[in-house]
């Protein structure tokens, strides 16, 4: 760990690794694989039901729940009080039959609107809601306090409820393709020093 990254976690250097452990513990339910360098915050939640594949470096902020199926990318970084959920969670449409006793989404199979995809070097903002089925293209960065509802698309700078694209992170395609090949090789490097921890 370097000493810039040592700095940005509250916890004092000797215990983190120790408290990182615990919370990470804590917060990763059934069904869902994380990759190195997970970090959870204090309270968050990361559970789902059919499956949830979490990437490398991924930061999920104090009190943020995750509880849908899908993919988190590599270098993504989960704000605090994020809530990634389900859209159609509870069958509201049988006539007759309460939504509390309706169909729950864990009694049924899974269906592509249950998935989130959140591509690599996403930052998602303080307070965001994420609804199931839904696509956040790599690089893009959500607003705090915005409800994404619909796909965003790569390298964009979403905010709103519902989330709509106002900009681009980089101010060409050039500058986004030099991004992506540095992640690439951030990637490599990155995992190829975990391997040599292990």
């Amino acid at each position: 760990m370097t000493e810039h990254e040592a700095n940005r976690s509250r916890i004092p250097v000797p215990l983190q690794k120790v408290v990182r452990s615990v919370l990470n513990r804590l917060a990763v339910g059934s069904n869902v694989t994380t990759g190195t360098n997970f970090r959870a915050g204090l309270g968050s939640r990361v559970n789902s039901l059919h499956g949830l594949q979490v990437g490398n470096n991924v930061s999920v902020g104090p009190g943020s729940v995750i509880e849908v199926d899908g993919v988190i990318g590599d270098f993504a970084l989960i704000a605090r009080n994020v809530q990634i959920v389900g859209r159609m969670d509870h069958d509201f449409s049988i006539v007759g039959t309460p939504i509390v006793e309706g169909i729950w989404v864990g009694d049924r199979k899974p269906r592509e609107d249950d998935k989130v995809s959140v591509g690599r070097d996403v930052w998602i903002g303080a307070g965001v809601i994420v609804l199931g089925g839904v696509s956040i293209g790599e690089g893009s960065v959500i607003g705090a306090g915005s409800v994404v509802t619909k796909d965003i698309p790569p390298y964009s700078i979403a905010v709103g409820s519902p989330a709509r694209s106002v900009g681009s992170r980089f101010p060409n395609e050039s500058d986004r393709q030099r991004h992506a090949a540095a992640l690439d090789i951030l990637t490599i490097s990155k995992r190829a020093s975990n391997d040599t921890i292990k």
